[in-house]
């Protein structure tokens, strides 16, 4: 005799369903995971080295190299440093609040997003805490010269760039999301204006049926 019914049935309307808060529960671990990490690992490189200290890793190639950025990723100026606290506010705000509106279903876009979170806010913690950036990883990287440009607000003193500019964790997380959602940008459901037809009762009945059959 079988027992199979709607996973459905007992969710009455306007109520949405233990698996579905689930997936978006798994949206904000993301985000919390860096910063955790990325928080971490500035302490202990802040507690254990000196500034402007540098470890060799892999021989030249890679180091832990302890700095404090007081400016952007890679030494770009922007201006009044007040501009590096509003515009990583208003970007958290935003991502924060199009995760909880779209954060189901998980697509590329969603998860691009939830990496951009946690990066922006391990940095922002820094320059709260510190008033600059803890960076420390240190990468051998092809000679290119950066010449001096200034375009108002952003303006940046040109180098030579014999090694790649020290990062962190969270600068990890904001690059690699830039880079899955400027490719999302291409076939992402929910960037292309699908996300209705992706959270209809119907397909959401039919993912949370075939979720329910993967968990046994």
């Amino acid at each position: 005799m079988s027992h199979d019914r709607p996973l459905n049935s007992d969710v009455t309307a306007g109520e949405t369903h233990p698996l579905l808060k689930d997936r978006t529960r798994l949206i904000w671990i993301i985000p919390a995971v860096i910063i955790v990490l990325d928080q971490a690992t500035k302490l202990l490189v802040a507690g254990t080295m000196t500034l402007y200290e540098s470890i060799a890793v892999f021989g030249n190639w890679f180091r832990i190299t302890y700095i404090q950025n007081p400016v952007g990723a890679f030494g770009v100026e922007w201006g009044h440093r007040g501009l590096y606290y509003a515009a990583a506010i208003l970007v958290i705000l935003w991502i924060a609040w199009h995760l909880w509106k779209h954060g189901m279903p998980f697509h590329l876009s969603t998860f691009s997003l939830a990496l951009i979170l946690g990066g922006a806010v391990g940095n922002l913690i820094d320059r709260i805490v510190y008033g600059q950036v803890i960076d420390f990883l240190d990468f051998e990287f092809p000679d290119i010269r950066i010449p001096h440009f200034d375009l108002g607000i952003v303006s940046h003193p040109g180098f030579m760039m014999q090694r790649w500019p020290s990062f962190n964790v969270a600068d990890s997380a904001v690059t690699v999301g830039v880079l899955i959602l400027v490719v999302s940008l291409f076939y992402d459901p929910i960037l292309l204006g699908k996300h209705d037809t992706l959270t209809s009762p119907t397909e959401s009945s039919h993912d949370i049926s075939e979720d329910s059959q993967a968990l046994g």
